[in-house]
């Protein structure tokens, strides 16, 4: 009998005491389940950056006014060729007009039928100005990277292009954004997806990748026409470093041709591509 009181006793204890260092700072009101929302790197901070609740519908994505906030402050309403695209919107962790605040990239979806065309803009969400755009109809142009590409302490925006719709080549473009900027200085060290190895090769090839913190990670394969041949990954990891083989076939174990292939790696608000070669 009193072990039974004590195991109660100790169930209640657990369910209603919060230790005095554990304060609970703040609690949401509920989320619809058709709502994605999480915090992404939006103000800069120094050397880092401050974040901020956002959420994400079929319609609209919303910065809230705070990291404790559900109050939108900023809203970016999807036009048909985003939602065609899927939603996705991303911040590129870096601020290239000198507001203090991360710009951010959409792409866009043209046609009716695989292969789409896509395109993309970078574009400030707080005034909706677009810095960038790339969107031809002759030309299939990837998302884009905001990196330090020539070590001269200035971003440089790179860009991969192919020829549409046939795909039978592709090249670079490298534009300077003229600014600084702030990066997520841990991205390199906490994010990266590693060249696979061996490359080119046959059968199979390893891909290693590291993640900061706990989370949902997807590790896909692409075709060069940009449609997806195998999910790796498709699961919660934990924090580390992880890695995986191909066996150069596809979602339904048949084995791929010769050519380019394109790995993306996926992990919260971070991505990265390489590119592979498969040959037989």
């Amino acid at each position: 009998m009193r072990l039974l009181v004590f195991i109660v006793l100790l169930t209640w204890f657990n369910q209603n005491y919060v230790w005095s260092q554990w304060q609970q700072i703040w609690s949401s009101s509920s989320f619809p389940y058709t709502t994605g929302s999480g915090w992404i790197n939006f103000e800069k901070n120094g050397d880092g950056w401050k974040m901020r609740l956002y959420t994400i519908d079929s319609l609209k994505f919303q910065i809230m006014t705070d990291t404790y906030s559900q109050t939108p402050e900023f809203t970016y309403t999807f036009n048909e060729s985003e939602k065609l695209a899927g939603l996705q919107i991303y911040s590129l962790q870096a601020d290239l007009d000198g507001d203090n605040i991360a710009e951010f990239y959409i792409l866009s979806y043209y046609g009716t039928a695989t292969p789409y065309r896509q395109s993309f803009k970078i574009f400030n969400i707080t005034n909706n100005n677009i810095l960038l755009e790339k969107n031809d109809p002759l030309l299939y142009y990837s998302y884009p990277i905001i990196w330090d590409l020539d070590g001269d302490d200035k971003l440089e925006c790179l860009v991969v292009k192919y020829d549409y719709p046939l795909f039978l080549n592709y090249s670079y473009e490298i534009y300077s954004t003229g600014t600084t900027g702030v990066m997520t200085k841990e991205f390199p060290k906490d994010f990266l997806l590693k060249q696979n190895f061996p490359n080119p090769f046959n059968p199979s090839t390893k891909i290693v990748y590291s993640i900061k913190e706990q989370g949902f990670v997807q590790l896909k394969i692409y075709d060069i026409k940009g449609e997806l041949i195998k999910t790796l990954v498709n699961e919660i990891k934990e924090a580390g470093t992880h890695e995986v083989l191909w066996d150069g076939t596809n979602d339904k174990s048949i084995k791929q041709a010769t050519g380019i292939y394109f790995y993306e790696l996926t992990n919260n608000s971070l991505r990265d591509t390489k590119k592979m070669v498969l040959l037989r």
